[in-house]
């Protein structure tokens, strides 16, 4: 185990720990494309920011963090019903099959952040997490 592999689980377990208002796990969708090269996942995170999402993949998994902050809240007087959740956010998935990274795919539009990830040819594994260096784009419908 190297000691970026180290850092990154600690990482990941504090903020899977913090016991805290506001932080949370967004509902994910994981579907394998009809041709059988990507897969694809799909992040419910409306009101984030693209620019505050890190996505990085590790062997079969994948991790997405973020953070999704409630503009609206002054003024809004009494709250009278909260569904909504705000705050830190961290999702970890693990893929089914091995993973192309260095090819991967971001996009953000309408609330969704859809990341498409080829299936790998060649099986190998990285042997330590990476994150993926990509930008992430809000599109207007």
């Amino acid at each position: 185990m190297t000691d970026s592999h180290g850092e990154f689980d600690a990482i990941f377990a504090e903020l899977a720990r913090r016991a805290r208002p506001g932080r949370f796990e967004p509902n994910v969708d994981v579907a394998l494309s009809a041709d059988d090269e990507t897969i694809l996942v799909t992040v419910e995170i409306a009101g984030a920011e693209p620019a505050e999402l890190r996505i990085m993949v590790e062997e079969r998994h994948l991790y997405i963090l973020g953070r999704r902050v409630d503009r609206e809240r002054t003024g809004r007087g009494t709250l009278l019903m909260k569904e909504i959740d705000y705050g830190e956010f961290g999702k970890k998935i693990h893929l089914p099959v091995p993973v192309a990274y260095e090819d991967a795919t971001a996009h953000y539009r309408d609330g969704m952040l859809t990341i498409s990830l080829p299936v790998s040819r060649d099986a190998l594994l990285p042997r330590h997490r990476t994150e993926i260096r990509m930008t992430v784009r809000r599109i207007h419908a």
